[in-house]
């Protein structure tokens, strides 16, 4: 098995990033996260894309996904990777499918394989990319 270096992980961490903003703004579609605190984590990142909070928006799931139908065909589901935010996952495609919203969970797979040693959740991501870079 081949081991990533400290130097490869932080290139393929800022691959999906870069990814996660050209989707965004190429198909376009909306970043859906769970709170406040990975919004955040997305701008200090750099992701300059529509971010849709799913947890404490004062909507449920479903009016959730209704209201991300109403302007989109496509939306990136960028949940936790922790147990909470897979059962959102869970939930949230089936949801988005049924209004005809295409849901994306490729760069949450990525990020949680990139970084599920480390961390379980959006909101962290800042601070591991710069502890990979100090890594190097």
């Amino acid at each position: 098995m081949r081991w990533d270096t400290a130097d490869e992980r932080l290139r393929r961490l800022d691959e999906v990033l870069e990814e996660i903003q050209r989707e965004a703004d190429e198909t376009p579609a909306p970043v859906l996260v769970e709170g406040k605190r990975d919004e955040r984590a997305l701008t200090r990142l750099g992701i300059e894309a529509e971010v849709v909070r799913v947890s404490g928006n004062g909507r449920s799931l479903a009016e959730t996904a209704e209201h991300v139908s109403r302007r989109y065909d496509v939306a990136l589901i960028l949940t936790d990777w922790d147990t909470e935010g897979n059962a959102l996952k869970s939930k949230l495609k089936p949801l988005l499918e049924s209004h005809g919203v295409a849901p994306r969970t490729s760069h949450r797979k990525r990020l949680r394989d990139l970084t599920s040693k480390e961390i379980h959740d959006v909101e962290s991501l800042p601070q591991q990319r710069t502890r990979m870079r100090s890594d190097i």
